[in-house]
């Protein structure tokens, strides 16, 4: 047990002995009176109910009381219990947000379909941790957490205005694998440098003081399936990595370290234009062009995407959300065939507060105080 204000500590070992002090004092005090009255034990007799063990017992009451009391405001505290141990998946979801995921051939458009299934999906994934990832030509991402709410509003937060051009799947799988894999990054060399497994979403802001720390230490007891689900229209030929053929190698690495990888094909063969943006982010009411002044076109690489899926270690790890409904049912049974390691969780700087019981014990111990006479009952034979 540990105490927040440890000097008060100091407080609630003197009250008692002051308390008790006081008392013997008293008592020599009535002994010293006696005696200059006259014949001590006739005037004993005489003073029969007064109780000397009454007085005793209510000093006693009244400072283990105070004690109680002051220990309560030095707040006593304990680490926090074992939460238990729960089974489960380590899960990135990575949503592109490159200018293409607007195209409108997927109501209301691909970006919003994929939130949508996105938000069906993540109360499904009961006992597993999620970590939210948006990409375009670079990635932002958010710790691995059991919050849901918050992964999927980092989510609908960014947009295609909060990162550079383009869709660089290479990083998507670099860096849901240095999330996934931390202990292991030292296999991506510089590339995991800043990620180790963890974002800075919800750090403190500098200079801001960190009122509450971290509040549980995570233990990984047996393997959990670690997964990258990756939510996109295809990769941007003008960004880093020549398309979906250039991150081959990315994810032939993520499968080597235990990375599971699903995509999720989002758009259709037709395709639509891609719309314009202003420097604010907001729609413009035009197509995006090209060099040649011409309307860009977006359509799903359906092939490529697929063909990743399967690099990952197997094609039906391909999925699409097209122009007809989908349901996110296929994903949650793909998910729940794959091993759910147990994953043990311990309160470890956040404290339980047990100042309650001091309080209780000591306010209940002045009542008692207060409600015990110093005089007992005395039985006189009747006449």
């Amino acid at each position: 047990m540990t105490f927040a204000y440890p000097e008060l500590l100091a407080i609630a070992i003197l009250a008692p002995l002051v308390v008790l002090g006081l008392q013997v004092v008293d008592e020599l005090r009535r002994t010293a009176i006696m005696r200059r009255l006259g014949h001590v034990p006739q005037i004993r007799r005489m003073a029969a109910s007064a109780s000397t063990w009454r007085r005793w017992t209510k000093a006693g009451l009244l400072a283990v009381g105070l004690a109680a009391i002051t220990a309560a405001a030095a707040r006593p505290q304990v680490p926090g219990q074992r939460d238990g141990a729960k089974q489960g998946l380590d899960v990135v979801i990575a949503l592109d947000v490159s200018k293409s995921m607007l195209a409108t051939d997927v109501a209301p458009s691909r970006l919003a379909r994929a939130r949508a299934y996105i938000a069906e999906l993540l109360p499904r994934l009961t006992n597993d941790r999620v970590s939210a990832m948006v990409f375009a030509g670079a990635a932002a991402h958010f710790p691995l957490s059991d919050d849901k709410d918050v992964a999927l509003q980092f989510l609908n937060d960014l947009g295609p205005s909060d990162l550079p051009g383009g869709s660089d799947l290479r990083e998507v799988v670099r860096t849901g694998t240095c999330v996934l894999r931390p202990e292991t990054s030292d296999r991506w060399g510089a590339r995991c440098a800043g990620v180790r497994g963890r974002g800075h979403g919800g750090d403190p802001l500098e200079g801001e003081p960190e009122d509450t720390p971290v509040a549980t230490v995570e233990t990984e007891v047996t393997e959990r399936s670690k997964v990258l689900v990756i939510f996109t229209d295809g990769a941007d030929r003008d960004a880093p990595g020549d398309g979906v053929v250039g991150v081959a190698a990315e994810v032939a690495q993520a499968k080597q370290l235990g990375v599971t990888v699903f995509v999720v094909g989002v758009g259709t063969a037709a395709g639509a234009n891609v719309p314009d943006l202003d420097d604010a982010g907001r729609l413009t009411g035009r197509w995006k062009l090209d060099a040649n002044g011409q309307p860009v076109r977006s359509v799903l690489e359906a092939a490529g995407l697929r063909e990743l899926a399967e690099l990952g270690g197997d094609a039906s790890r391909y999925l699409e959300l097209g122009a007809a409904p989908a349901s996110t049912d296929a994903l949650v049974v793909a998910l729940e065939a794959l091993t759910r390691g147990t994953l043990e969780r311990k309160d470890e700087r956040v404290m339980e507060e047990l100042f309650t019981g001091f309080l209780f014990v000591g306010f209940m111990l002045l009542v008692i105080e207060a409600c015990l006479g110093t005089r007992r009952r005395l039985r006189f034979p009747e006449g």
